[in-house]
Formats: C-alpha cells, sequence, structure tokens
C-alpha cells in the first residue's frame, strides 16, 4: 500500500532553491512578500505617502494634485503585484517588468520634482502674497488714519456750524429784543392796558439804574437775595407804569415752557423786592399750543407780533 505524503502548509518552511521557489513564498506569505517590496523599492518611495501628506499640509492648493498622484502610485502598485504573477513565467518576463518598474521609478522622481518646484513657486508666490498683504495693510492704515483726520475735521466743523448758529440766533434774538424793546411801551400798553408805561431796564440796553439800585436796595433790607437779584436783572424787559406797578416782560421768537417760567419766576421776585404788583408778560412771534396753556396757568400774558 502506498502512502501519500501530505501536502505541506503554506506556513511551514520551504526551501527555496529557484526564483520561482521565491515567488511562491511571497504568495503564501505577507510580511516575506512586503519585506520584499521594502528591499526592491528605494526607500525615498516608500516614504513618498508621507512627504505627500506633509505637501498636503503646506499647500491646500496641492490637494487635489497630491489625491492624484497616491491614486497614481497606487495604480502602480496594483499594476505591480497583478505584474508579479506574469514573473512566475519566467525570469526574462520578470526583467522586463523590473525595466518598466524602473521607467516609473523615474516618473515617479520626475513628479517629485516637479511637486517640489512646484512647492518653491507656492512659496515664492506666498512670499509674494505675504508682502503684498503687508503693503494693503499699511495702506489700510494710512487710510484709516486719513478717515480719522477726516472725522475730526467734519466734528470740528460741525462743532463751528453749530457755534455760528448759535451765534446767529443769539444775534437774530438780539435783534429782535432792540426791536421789541423799541416797541415795549406800545405793546405793553395794548396788552395790559397800564397807564403811561416806561421802560425801566432793558437786557439790551442797560443805561437805566432805576432797576440796580431797587434791587441793591431789596438785598439790604432782606426782601430777596443777591442771586434772586441777578435773576431778575437777566429779565429782557421791564416797566413801571403810572400807578406804581410794574410789568417784567421775557422775549423770544419761539415763546415755549421756558420763557413762561421764567417770566412768571422773575415777575414774582420783582413784586417781592420792590412790594408792589407786577405783571408777567411774553412777547414773541408765535407760541407752542401747550405753552399757552402753561401762560394761562401762570397768570403770564402772551404777546404776539406775527409781523416781524
Amino acid at each position: 500500500m502506498t502512502t501519500t505524503p501530505a501536502a505541506a502548509s503554506p506556513s511551514a518552511a520551504t526551501p527555496i532553491y529557484t526564483f520561482a521557489d521565491i515567488l511562491a513564498a511571497m504568495e503564501h506569505n505577507p510580511e516575506l512578500r512586503s519585506a520584499m517590496r521594502q528591499h526592491i523599492l528605494e526607500q525615498e518611495f516608500q516614504q513618498l505617502p508621507t512627504e505627500m501628506q506633509e505637501l498636503r499640509q503646506i499647500a491646500a492648493e496641492l490637494q487635489q494634485t497630491l489625491r492624484d498622484f497616491i491614486a497614481a502610485t497606487n495604480a502602480r502598485f496594483d499594476r505591480l503585484e497583478a505584474g508579479q504573477a506574469e514573473l512566475r513565467s519566467g525570469q526574462d518576463a520578470h526583467t522586463a517588468r523590473l525595466e518598466r518598474l524602473e521607467a516609473g521609478q523615474d516618473e515617479l522622481r520626475a513628479d517629485v520634482a516637479e511637486l517640489k518646484t512646484g512647492m518653491d513657486e507656492l512659496r515664492s508666490g506666498q512670499d509674494a502674497h505675504t508682502a503684498r498683504l503687508e503693503r494693503l495693510e499699511a495702506g489700510q492704515d494710512e487710510l484709516r488714519a486719513d478717515v480719522a483726520e477726516l472725522k475730526t475735521g467734519m466734528d470740528e466743523l460741525r462743532a463751528g456750524q453749530r457755534t455760528m448758529q448759535g451765534n446767529i440766533n443769539r444775534l437774530i434774538g438780539k435783534e429782535y429784543e432792540r426791536t421789541v424793546t423799541r416797541q415795549a411801551i406800545a405793546l405793553v400798553g395794548n396788552s395790559l392796558d397800564a397807564p403811561a408805561p416806561q421802560v425801566i431796564w432793558a437786557e439790551t440796553h442797560q443805561d437805566n439804574t432805576e432797576l440796580p439800585h431797587l434791587l441793591k436796595y431789596a438785598v439790604r433790607v432782606g426782601r430777596i437775595t443777591a442771586d434772586e437779584a441777578s435773576m431778575v436783572r437777566s429779565a429782557d424787559i421791564v416797566l413801571r407804569d403810572g400807578a406804581g406797578g410794574y410789568c417784567l416782560a421775557e422775549v423770544s421768537i419761539t415763546l415755549d415752557d421756558s420763557d413762561i417760567t421764567r417770566a412768571r419766576r422773575r415777575a414774582d421776585l420783582l413784586a417781592q423786592a420792590a412790594n408792589a404788583s407786577v405783571s408777567a408778560l411774553v412777547i414773541g412771534t408765535h407760541i407752542l399750543d401747550t405753552s399757552r396753556d402753561l401762560a394761562d396757568a401762570q397768570q403770564v400774558t402772551v404777546c404776539i407780533q406775527e409781523d416781524w
């Protein structure tokens, strides 16, 4: 009886005598195949995926190119593994395939060199871009400084305009006060029916000393304080009638609540200082409706001059 020897397992140690034995061992032993691949391929190509990863981190624009490169490399490795099956037919075919592999290696070297050149160009472009950004930032700083200077100038111009408008308004107001002062006797006579009124004080004409003397005496005898006397002297117009009474008038082109309140307060202080009756009057070209109601409530007479 003849006994057939059992076939050796792929993992069992098998003597290697020919190149075909090497190929067979590589086919059944992945570790041997990997070691043989590392032995055949140069170290530069073993590290190629790592270099490709570094290239992707340096320049985002090269990502697609690197992906194509890795795909091409994997394709070459796939073709190489497929070629290993053909190498079993003979050493001559294996030599031809090795020559093609060397040619592919040259292409890989050329691709790597091209990628390195592209990296250098990219770095140069980045340097130029950085320099341009720095110039742009410097220009933006100058522009911001110019804008800030322009804003400052505009603020100064607006402030000057407001000051000028305020001066113009004050000049107009003063001119209106002068006009009203010249007409005060007729206005008071018509509005209050006061007998023989006479102007004894006007903000625009402070040459009459009757009111200052009256207030000085009132302060001395304790009827009013010095601050209250100063408030009365700030009145626009003060008149005395032939019956011994007084009229205190506040003048404004547009009459509002502040004019009403000021006229009432100053008239009350003058009545206290002179120990006499004092009428409160406001004179202007027009008055707010709400201010007219306030004037009625505080017994302040309103005199409107629409044709000024």
